[in-house]
C-alpha cells in the first residue's frame, strides 16, 4: 500500500456546517476524494485555512471532513501565518519522518503560497518523495505573465510564478482535459481526472416523481456559485430573452446573490432560493426540477478547471443542460443538452427552448441515463483506485 502525504484545503469534521457559504464545491470534492483514497493509501493530511478554526462540535459527522493531522493558516497577515505555517508543516514531516513514516508520494491541492514553498524544500531533501500536483483550476496558466510582473514577483515572500512551480512536479493529476498542455512539453505524467461521485447520496431520487403537476411548465433550475466565472447571470439574461412558459429556479451562495434577487424580482417566471442548508438540501432541490443548466462561460481561467456541479447535477436524476468545457461532454456523453460556451448570448436561449419544449417523460428519461452513466463510470471508488495506481506507477528516483 502506497504511503500518500495529502496536502488541502478541506475543513475538518464539522467545521464546514459553521461556515456553509465558504467553498462548499472544494470542501465536498476534498471530503469524498479523501475517504475513497483511503482504502488504497496509508494517508496522512495536512489542510491550509484562511481563518481561525473553532473547535468541532463534540457530535460532527468523520464523513464530513478531513481529519488532518496538522491544519495550518493562510489570513492576515499573510506573510507571518505562511511562515509559522511552512515551519509547522516542515517540522511535521521531520517528526513523520523520524517516527518511521516516509511518504512514498506527496499529492498537492492546487498552486498555493504555502504547498508552493514546501514543495521546493522536498525537492532539497535526500530521499524524497514522488510530487505530484492535483490540478483543479487556475486563472493564471495558460496566460502570458508580463515580465515587470514576474520581476517582481521573485522579491514577494511565498509568491512563485505558476508557470515555474509546474517543473517542480514529477506528475500531475488534471479535473480538466485541457491543462495536460501545459504538461506534455515536458513529458510530465498526466491523467485526466474531472472528479466524481459518491452514488449513495443519489438514493433519494424518485425515477417516477414529476416537478410538478403533469401538466405544469418546465422547471429550469440552476445550484452553484453565484459568481461571474460560473455564468449564472449569462443564464438569466439567457432566459429573460426568451417567451417561454418555464420558470427559472436559482440557487446558491456568491457575490451576485442581489443582482439574482433583482433579476426575480423583475421577471415573475424566475424564483430565487438563497443558500440552501446542506448539499442534501442541493440534491432535493435538484429533483423538483426538470432540467439542470451549467452556463459556465469561455475564459475565467474555466479552461483550467471542471464543474463539479456536473456529478451533482447527475446524482438528481434530471436532464443537464450545459457548456462543454474541459471535458464535460466526454463524462456526460450524448444523453445531455449542450451550448457554445463562446456564444451563450445567442446560443444559450436557443437550448433553453429546445428542452423546454420536450415531454417531461423524455427529459426524465434522459435524466436517469445520465444518473447511470456517472454513477457507474465516475463514481469516487472507482477515480480513487486509478489515482492510486496513476501515482503507485510513477518512475522512482
Amino acid at each position: 500500500m502506497i504511503r500518500l502525504l495529502y496536502l488541502g484545503f478541506a475543513f475538518p469534521p464539522g467545521i464546514q456546517a459553521l461556515f456553509p457559504g465558504v467553498n462548499p464545491a472544494g470542501h465536498g470534492f476534498e471530503t469524498q476524494m479523501v475517504a475513497a483514497l483511503r482504502p488504497h493509501c496509508d494517508l496522512h493530511s495536512a489542510g491550509v485555512l484562511g481563518m481561525e478554526i473553532p473547535p468541532p462540535p463534540a457530535d460532527a459527522d468523520p464523513a464530513s471532513g478531513v481529519a488532518h493531522e496538522l491544519v495550518l493558516r493562510d489570513s492576515p497577515p499573510e506573510v507571518l501565518h505562511r511562515w509559522r505555517s511552512l515551519k509547522r508543516l516542515k517540522g511535521q514531516y521531520r517528526h513523520w519522518t523520524r517516527e518511521g513514516w516516509r511518504p512514498d508520494a506527496v499529492l498537492v491541492y492546487n498552486l498555493g503560497p504555502i504547498y508552493n514553498q514546501f514543495i521546493r524544500w522536498l525537492h532539497r531533501q535526500s530521499p524524497r518523495p514522488r510530487l505530484v500536483l492535483l490540478l483543479l483550476d487556475s486563472a493564471q496558466l495558460g496566460k502570458p505573465l508580463p515580465a515587470l510582473k514576474r520581476f517582481r514577483y521573485r522579491f514577494k515572500p511565498f509568491v512563485v510564478p505558476e508557470d515555474e512551480m509546474l517543473r517542480e512536479f514529477d506528475a500531475a493529476i488534471g479535473l480538466s482535459r485541457e491543462t495536460e498542455r501545459f504538461f506534455a512539453p515536458r513529458r510530465t505524467p498526466f491523467l485526466w481526472m474531472p472528479g466524481g461521485c459518491t452514488p449513495a447520496r443519489g438514493n433519494f431520487v424518485d425515477d417516477e416523481a414529476t416537478a410538478g403537476e403533469p401538466d405544469a411548465s418546465v422547471r429550469l433550475g440552476y445550484f452553484g456559485a453565484l459568481a461571474g466565472h460560473a455564468g449564472v447571470m449569462e443564464l438569466i439574461e439567457a432566459f429573460g430573452r426568451t417567451k417561454l412558459a418555464a420558470t427559472l429556479h436559482v440557487c446558491g451562495y456568491g457575490k451576485l446573490a442581489d443582482a439574482v434577487a433583482a433579476a426575480a424580482k423583475r421577471d415573475e417566471r424566475i424564483h430565487f432560493h438563497g443558500l440552501l442548508p446542506t448539499p442534501a438540501d442541493c440534491l432535493r432541490f435538484g429533483q423538483s426540477c426538470d432540467v439542470l443548466v451549467n452556463p459556465r462561460p469561455a475564459g475565467h481561467g474555466n479552461e483550467n478547471n471542471f464543474p463539479s456541479k456536473i456529478f451533482e447535477y447527475a446524482l438528481c436524476g434530471r436532464a443537464i443542460l450545459t457548456t462543454r468545457l474541459s471535458g464535460v461532454d466526454a463524462v456526460l456523453g450524448a444523453e445531455a443538452f449542450y451550448c457554445d460556451p463562446s456564444k451563450l448570448e445567442t446560443d444559450l436561449p436557443a437550448r433553453l427552448a429546445e428542452v423546454a419544449a420536450l415531454p417531461r417523460a423524455e427529459l426524465h428519461r434522459r435524466g436517469a441515463a445520465l444518473r447511470e452513466r456517472v454513477t457507474t463510470l465516475y463514481s469516487w471508488p472507482r477515480q480513487a483506485a486509478a489515482m492510486a495506481a496513476f501515482i503507485k506507477g510513477l518512475p522512482t528516483g
